[in-house]
């Protein structure tokens, strides 16, 4: 009986420690849509600002959007970056936490006096 105890226990203790992890090696992607006039309208050639706020940080880019008003970035670490989209008459700052796979956000710019634009005044 103790027998079949113990093999009972090492055979639960090595399914556990083999099968149960796997790694997730994904990247930490974000697409990015920017619309206008209540998500109706795609905003193209939009001027997009896609940073890191803190100090020694790599991650600062600037994009433009596609025809679909879309505009995607793919990095290796996880990272909360801060989005700035501009295009005149329009600006909206938001953030993202980006976790591993492809986040998705739909951001509507707003006019530039807008105070629901999300946008500090050092933005």
């Amino acid at each position: 009986m103790s027998n079949l105890i113990r093999l009972f226990t090492l055979s639960a203790i090595s399914v556990l420690f083999f099968g149960g992890c796997s790694s997730d090696d994904r990247d930490f992607s974000l697409d990015l849509f920017l619309t206008v006039e209540d998500g109706t309208v795609a905003v193209q050639n939009a001027l997009v600002r896609i940073y890191a706020p803190v100090d020694n940080s790599s991650v600062d880019y600037y994009l433009y959007s596609d025809e679909q008003g879309k505009v995607s970035i793919t990095l290796k670490n996880k990272a909360v970056v801060e989005i700035v989209a501009t295009k005149n008459p329009y600006k909206t700052c938001t953030f993202a936490e980006l976790e591993r796979g492809v986040k998705t956000i739909n951001l509507e710019l707003k006019l530039f006096n807008d105070v629901d634009n999300g946008c500090r005044d050092d933005q």
